[in-house]
């Protein structure tokens, strides 16, 4: 085949992966150079070899779209199934995702793990008839819940009949989301093809041109195209390259405006054969592709009878590579058409589409991809579905893609009367994907409500935003400032921020004073000390102060068993379950977690993440489960890293380094406590792990003055006189017992000795 000149390797690799029907491949190239025909002989050739073939395509126009890769990979294969085959497709752990695909309730609990094991049983179920390939293009716009679900299917392929394909442009901004990185890592091999060289470039301008081709005009047209297979193809379908003589040909004139000279030579070779051409052609361009003719005949304001052979002849100009459902053959080619819109005509088509698929009842997320961009103008009806998008991605444990749409319908705006609540919403959606941003809009709802009932409502949502952004000296700031002014009006609101209050301030010694006053106010009122977020703070307390294990546990165990209901705010759950660690409760952390991990999964939380795989990491550390201790860390870290989490990327970091430690892989433990920062600590729950990691680092190294140095320097942090208030190293840094280490190997037995005491610490 012409198109797939000097794609012999990359073709042997996918027959081998074909003949084996398991395993991953990733195809990586820049726009142009020829992916998607890859990927189309790859699925070409399944299909000879008997497989089911099921295919995506990422698009940036619907990249909010949640779960819109696996859709399209599974809706319309379920819809054309008979009823008894859906149902064996869809039987046992599977059944989960029939409310995704067919919109139809299901027992299963509707949790994000739930849809993710329940597509996975799906795709198995599929293969289990004949061996099936998934093939995903332009995945860097693939939708976030879609690609966490590709690189779950990818690390569990051993044992299915599947085979998964996926092709990303790198050179694209969106390369750089995290889970697509995961998800390209899941591939043992990556295809990378590479431009065509001179002598394939004059193969293909003799096989278009024949007798009117020469060297000369082979070698201008290798030139001007550099080789890209995209550019070669365009150039040659260009009236003025068949007309001149080569003689007269400038190869820096070939290809004039790049990816925009492209467009406009798309857009004249469609308005030739017919104006009504371009305007189906820019229809389907807004509406992106799988979409239904039939809308965009509407769009376009053409009959139907005359759309088809419209449709037929884009096909025939190489526009449309598919006219049943409409497919581009290149996303150049559909932003190209819809560019050619101007503003206010895109903006027009874009509003007249989503009124049209709302009137057909459309999914709410394809109508809000297309009112996403559309200029904002104050329209209830666009906030009304804005909304209802936003809402669905929260259910589906997509908060990134709520937060996106939620701060879309913000710069509607809102009417007034709506934007207080408006702005906490978007605040909440921003911190479960773990935004700064959520603060400005909460700070800005503070600002707006003048109800002081209200405003302490806020302060504290502000508070606990703050504190899952680790930042706990502001949260504290907040907190007091709201309690001000509440007063005496609402004993309960008071509690919870009270409450909020001692766990913020307990994670910061230049907060910590603040504490005691309100610990004091909890043992002369029992009403007090039995509210939750009081429970928790009470036990964090007493495992900070070194009180014994057995009564700090008591409060403790007591607000976990209401955590799953009563506390929203995951750094509080985190504070909960680290301290119990402490206390060395584990089978109750352990069993925790199994519930709490679920509902990070569900709710897409990344902050429910950092909490749980951070705890489940320590706990496994402190159980001697090392593999298992990297593998929950690593998530974490990785979370901590791609959000505005980073102050609190000691959490991970630190777990990881003893992991690494205790496995005797000391140059991984130096290169992630890299990561930190070296010195200037401020005292806090957090910052002391650093020094206290570093000095088992530096113990395991041999390197004993530094050792005893961090540990001192955790001393140091870690002391009554520093926090103003009962503070002692009872289980949670092991420091005395790492620096009495150090002086031992130093010679230095009576120190050891001293160290071992509990007054040694400070």
């Amino acid at each position: 085949m012409k198109e797939l000149l000097e794609r012999e390797r990359e073709l042997a690799v996918v027959e081998d992966l074909l003949g084996r029907h398991s395993g991953a491949l990733a195809i990586e190239a820049g726009i142009g150079v020829g992916k998607t025909l890859l990927i189309q002989a790859a699925c070409r050739r399944a299909q000879e070899l008997g497989y089911e073939v099921l295919s995506a395509r990422g698009s940036e126009f619907e990249a909010d779209f949640v779960f819109g890769v696996v859709r399209q990979l599974f809706e319309r294969r379920l819809a054309d199934a008979g009823a008894d085959e859906r149902a064996s497709l869809l039987v046992g752990p599977a059944a989960a995702a029939a409310r995704l695909l067919l919109g139809k309730s299901v027992e299963a609990e509707d949790t994000s793990f739930a849809n993710l094991h329940g597509l996975y049983w799906l795709a198995a179920n599929l293969s289990a008839a004949r061996p099936l390939l998934l093939a995903i293009d332009d995945a860097h716009w693939a939708d976030e819940p879609s690609l966490r679900w590709l690189t779950y299917l990818a690390r569990r392929l051993d044992g299915l009949n599947l085979v998964l394909l996926v092709a990303f442009r790198p050179g694209d901004p969106a390369f750089a989301n995290a889970t697509l990185l995961a998800l390209r890592a899941e591939a043992p091999t990556t295809l990378r093809p590479a431009l065509l060289s001179e002598n394939a470039v004059g193969t293909l301008v003799r096989a278009t041109l024949d007798s009117r081709s020469n060297d000369e005009l082979c070698k201008a047209v290798w030139t001007a195209s550099g080789g890209n297979p995209l550019y070669v193809t365009e150039l040659l379908r260009a009236p003025d390259l068949k007309d001149q003589h080569a003689a007269e040909i400038d190869p820096a004139e070939l290809l004039v405006g790049g990816l925009e000279g492209i467009g406009r030579r798309v857009i004249a070779r469609v308005r030739r054969v017919d104006p009504a051409a371009l305007r189906l052609a820019q229809a389907l361009a807004v509406l992106g592709d799988g979409c239904e003719l039939r809308h965009a005949v509407a769009t376009a304001g053409l009959q139907m009878t005359d759309a088809t052979g419209l449709a037929t002849a884009l096909v025939r100009l190489e526009v449309l590579a598919d006219d049943d459902p409409p497919r581009f053959i290149h996303p150049v080619i559909r932003d190209a058409l819809e560019m050619s819109l101007g503003r206010d005509a895109r903006d027009a088509a874009h509003r007249s589409v989503a009124r049209l698929l709302h009137a057909e009842r459309a999914s709410v997320r394809q109508i809000a991809a297309h009112l996403a961009f559309v200029r904002p103008a104050g329209d209830d009806w666009v906030l009304a579905r804005l909304d209802e998008a936003a809402q669905e991605a929260i259910e589906n444990g997509a908060p990134k893609v709520a937060a996106d749409l939620l701060s879309r319908a913000l710069a509607e705006p809102p009417p007034a009367s709506q934007r207080i609540t408006l702005l906490r919403r978007t605040a909440h959606a921003e911190v479960s994907a773990g935004r700064e941003t959520a603060l400005v809009h909460m700070e800005e709802a503070l600002r707006l409500s003048t109800d002081p009932k209200e405003r302490a409502e806020i302060a504290l949502e502000v508070a606990e935003a703050y504190a899952e952004l680790f930042r706990w000296v502001d949260a504290v700031d907040v907190i007091e400032r709201g309690l001000a002014e509440l007063g005496d009006a609402d004993q309960a609101l008071a509690g919870r921020l009270e409450g909020e209050l001692v766990i913020c301030g307990l994670h910061d010694a230049r907060r910590a004073s603040r504490v005691k006053p309100v610990l004091e106010r909890y043992g002369a009122s029992s009403s007090a000390a039995t509210h939750v977020e009081a429970l928790a703070a009470r036990g964090m307390a007493m495992v900070l102060a070194g009180r014994a294990a057995e009564e700090a546990a008591i409060p403790l165990q007591s607000a976990l068993s209401r955590a799953a209901t009563q506390i929203e705010n995951w750094d509080t759950r985190a504070a909960l379950l680290w301290s119990l660690v402490t206390a060395e409760r584990f089978q109750t952390v352990e069993t925790a977690l199994e519930l709490m991990v679920a509902e990070a999964q569900h709710t897409g939380s990344a902050r429910g993440f950092v909490a749980v795989y951070s705890t489940l990491a320590l706990l496994k550390l402190r159980l001697g489960a090392l593999a298992e201790a990297d593998a929950a860390a690593r998530v974490a870290l990785q979370v901590l890293r791609e959000s505005d989490f980073r102050p609190g990327l000691a959490f991970a970091a630190t777990v990881l380094a003893d992991v690494a430690v205790e496995a005797g892989e000391l140059a991984e433990a130096e290169a992630l406590l890299s990561l930190l920062p070296q010195q200037g600590w401020p005292a806090g729950v957090g910052t002391v792990l650093i020094p206290a990691a570093r000095a088992r680092l530096r113990l395991a190294q041999g390197l004993l003055t530094e050792a005893l140095a961090d540990f001192q320097a955790c001393a140091a942090m870690f002391s009554p006189e520093v926090w103003g208030t009962e503070i002692r190293d009872v289980g949670y840094l092991h420091a005395r017992a790492g620096a009495a280490q150090a002086l031992l190997r130093l010679g230095e037995r009576e120190r050891a000795r001293d160290r071992q005491r509990p007054s040694s610490l400070t």
